[in-house]
């Protein structure tokens, strides 16, 4: 018996290893306006989240599962919030596989999203996938986008869940600098935590 224990735990460690040993450095680039930023300069926090959570939709009296996918920039090196000077990219999706456990599928979004009805999962059978680029303040308005989830991977650590790739790219109207901006993301190997305490985007769109 001692040693089928001993077989197993030594098992889980190799696995553990080699998720370990598998996630390659994180990489992230982001334009705006055709500029590229320099991220680690030009922000002081940058954090991910994401999280499935079951929700009932009304339009059609059936339960789902929705999935987000934030990546936050804050300027401020304080706690990250929603009414400092920030840019985020948000995935949502209304419609997320209920099998895989994932946070967000892999999968193309857009915005504004295909049926111009539904607030949430579509009852027409058009897709329920969103992409917002967003800044804050009275005038945030999220004008188009399109993005592609290409490869989510579960990792072991004490602050990250998944690794995440995928790229995007919209246009938003920035408050700031009352105009339109466009921006661009790709980024491979993201580390994202699912820890709601790090994270203003806990509940976002309701559940």
């Amino acid at each position: 018996m001692i040693k089928k224990i001993l077989l197993v735990l030594s098992m889980v460690f190799a696995v553990s290893c080699e998720l370990f040993e598998q996630v390659d450095e994180p990489t992230m680039k982001l334009w705006l306006n055709g500029e590229e930023i320099d991220v680690e300069a030009e922000y002081k926090q940058i954090t991910t989240y994401g999280e499935e959570v079951e929700y009932f939709n009304d339009g059609d009296s059936t339960t789902y599962k929705k999935k987000i996918l934030v990546i936050h920039f804050q300027k401020d090196a304080g706690r990250v919030e929603l009414n400092k000077e920030h840019y985020a990219v948000v995935f949502t999706d209304w419609e997320g596989d209920a099998t895989n456990g994932q946070p967000i599928d892999v999968a193309s979004y857009v915005w504004p999203s295909v049926c111009p009805v539904c607030p949430r999962k579509c009852i027409h059978g058009a897709e329920s996938k969103w992409v917002r680029m967003e800044i804050p303040g009275d005038g945030d308005v999220s004008i188009s986008g399109t993005a592609h989830i290409d490869d989510i991977t579960p990792i072991i650590s004490a602050n990250y869940d998944w690794v995440i790739s995928g790229d995007g790219e919209g246009t938003f109207y920035n408050p700031f600098a009352e105009a339109n901006m466009h921006g661009r993301i790709e980024f491979t190997n993201l580390r994202v935590s699912s820890n709601s305490e790090d994270s203003p985007y806990y509940n976002y769109g309701g559940r």
